[in-house]
């Protein structure tokens, strides 16, 4: 055979071979072909998370499992968010002065001695003023807290409960990182500028655990939503109550969130949640949660636990307000 009609013969082989691998590519499961629009679309499908239904009601909480535990309690008008995974623990805020103890008694009884994390978002007493019962009560590794707002009574008194217990408390910027077990957290706003407001200065957290996402924004308000892109979240935690300045379309058309968490006071004299956010919060298709009526027209917590790709939510009778 000429060495001329042996090339032919190999090119017509390889573009057999060619066609064959086209064909599988866009027939065969085992294969993807062309760009990778299908392997994303692929990708995401497989990466759906699997959502409660129905919130139905606990009667007791367990955190004795390998499951991420978040807990919103109900403080009254103030906020305080409790996250466990395994033995590691973080909370979010503790309330007002008055509800110190009860966080911290709920702590106790539900063995929580040691918390990584101990987080004021900002400096207003509804979510600092709980801080120091809990700094003196239990073992503290950490204290994150903002810079803004130094000169206030509750803040002086967490920066002075850390000095007497010997607490590291650290000012959190913007892309700091850190982890509880596998969840991942990020600081996705800290704002320190001359003149921000206490809200504004709010530490906005995302925290990431396998495939699921949540966001916490402590009192921030527009100027904070504005400020950057935000991420998908399957749960949100409001930011301000529920208030008008905060939840705004363009934040909310970023983050969809699917449940939407509002921590509020029952009948708290400045009307929150604005009825306005919730037809903002509900028109993007987010299931909205109030702890002022977390059982009908009762108030109390939700507790919700995920493995990473699928989430529950229930409600739970817990009242920590410290005023009642």
């Amino acid at each position: 055979m000429s060495k001329r009609r042996k090339k032919s013969n190999n090119i017509l082989v390889s573009l057999i071979v060619f066609v064959i691998l086209c064909i599988s590519g866009f027939f065969g499961k085992d294969y993807i072909v062309g760009t990778n629009e299908l392997a994303k679309e692929t990708s995401a499908n497989e990466l759906q998370i699997t959502l409660s239904q129905n919130i139905d009601y606990a009667e007791e909480v367990n955190l004795d499992n390998d499951k991420l535990n978040i807990i919103f309690f109900y403080v009254g008008q103030a906020d305080c968010t409790l996250i466990k995974l395994n033995d590691d623990v973080m909370l979010i805020d503790a309330g007002n002065n008055a509800d110190g103890k009860n966080v911290v008694s709920f702590l106790q009884a539900k063995n929580i001695t040691h918390i990584d994390y101990l987080v004021g978002t900002h400096a207003d007493e509804d979510h600092i003023g709980g801080l120091d019962d809990v700094i003196n009560n239990l073992d503290i590794e950490n204290v994150l807290i903002p810079t803004v707002g130094k000169s206030g009574t509750d803040y002086k008194n967490v920066v002075e409960t850390c000095e007497n217990k010997n607490v590291l408390l650290q000012n959190p910027t913007m892309g700091d990182t850190f982890k509880i077990d596998k969840a991942n957290f990020e600081i996705m706003s800290a704002m320190e500028e001359e003149g921000t407001s206490d809200n504004n200065s709010s530490l906005a957290i995302n925290l990431s655990y396998n495939e699921t996402n949540y966001l916490f924004m402590g009192d921030a308000e527009t100027e904070v939503e504005n400020s950057r892109s935000w991420a998908k979240a399957n749960v949100l935690k409001v930011g301000h109550h529920g208030s008008n300045s905060s939840s705004s379309e363009k934040f909310l058309n970023e983050v969809k969130p699917d449940y939407s968490i509002i921590e509020v006071g029952k009948d708290n004299q400045y009307n929150l949640p604005s009825d306005k956010a919730i037809k903002r919060l509900e028109d993007c298709g987010s299931k909205v949660l109030r702890t002022d009526k977390a059982n009908g027209e009762e108030v109390g917590s939700f507790w919700l636990t995920s493995d990473g790709n699928t989430i529950d939510i229930k409600e739970v009778n817990i009242n920590l307000d410290g005023n009642e």
